[in-house]
């Protein structure tokens, strides 16, 4: 069943699979052809470089300068969850996908860049072992090479996670900022099963990054349990409940972005 569609037909079936009423292996029955051949075309559909329509827009200045608390949380957040590319150093691209609970943080995103992007609903499926799943999320790509450029500056860049580095040229009233948006793309706040008011906070990364953000934290008078390692990766843990206390209001007072979800359980700490 190996076979090469026209664009025509590639555009098709990019468009029926972004309506979300069709799954790669429901797409791959239709058009009569490997499942790996529909991976493939909407692979090379979500890293083509696009010269951007007209239409869309985008504050291509945004990243510039990092010189306020919402440059500095999405900032961080990228650094977990982002995406960035350039092509021959003139098409760049930034992508942000996440799963469809936090559709509102993404729609947030976009609003603060300024910028009229669609964001796309994807269902793929995900194979485990024997086991299929079907995951579900929204994708938002920005084409903008200047935005991109400024973020490969702040050390934000393409295959980031066992490169990426602590932004020390932070200004220090900006750190907490960018620490609740990395914390918010790859942390994670979970309570203790049959223990009253016991959680315990991970934030993950590569080893520098984690070390150093080990060390910043500790400069707030927060003090880390442990940090765990997990194949390339390093895992910080806060477990003591007067430490996370601690966390909640170095993260959380006087702000005005985080993601909802985790600062509820932290607002449920006694």
């Amino acid at each position: 069943m190996g076979r090469k569609f026209s664009p025509e037909v590639e555009n098709e079936i990019i468009n029926l699979y972004e309506t979300g009423n069709y799954t790669q292996k429901q797409l791959s029955e239709k058009f009569n052809c490997y499942i790996l051949t529909i991976g493939n075309i909407i692979r090379r559909k979500d890293n083509s470089f696009i010269k951007p329509n007209k239409k869309y827009e985008v504050n291509e200045d945004f990243f510039e300068n990092i010189n306020d608390e919402q440059k500095s949380y999405w900032l961080g957040f990228l650094y977990a969850d982002g995406y960035v590319r350039m092509k021959d150093g003139k098409s760049g691209h930034l992508k942000l996908k996440l799963k469809c609970g936090d559709k509102n943080h993404i729609e947030l995103f976009r609003d603060t860049i300024e910028s009229n992007h669609k964001i796309v609903y994807n269902k793929e499926i995900v194979k485990k072992g024997e086991q299929e799943y079907i995951c579900e999320s929204n994708t938002l790509n920005v084409y903008s090479t200047k935005l991109t450029k400024d973020l490969f500056d702040k050390g934000c860049v393409t295959n980031k996670t066992f490169i990426i580095k602590f932004p020390f040229w932070l200004d220090k009233t900006l750190v907490r900022h960018f620490i609740r948006g990395y914390f918010d793309g790859d942390g994670s706040i979970n309570k203790v099963k049959n223990r009253d008011n016991s959680f315990v906070v991970r934030i993950a990364g590569n080893d520098e990054f984690i070390s150093n953000l080990h060390d910043v934290i500790r400069e707030y008078g927060i003090i880390p349990s442990n940090i765990h390692k997990s194949g390339k990766i390093s895992i910080l843990h806060v477990s003591r409940i007067n430490e996370i206390k601690k966390l909640r209001c170095f993260l959380y007072d006087n702000i005005s972005v985080s993601l909802d979800r985790k600062k509820i359980i932290f607002d449920k700490i006694k």
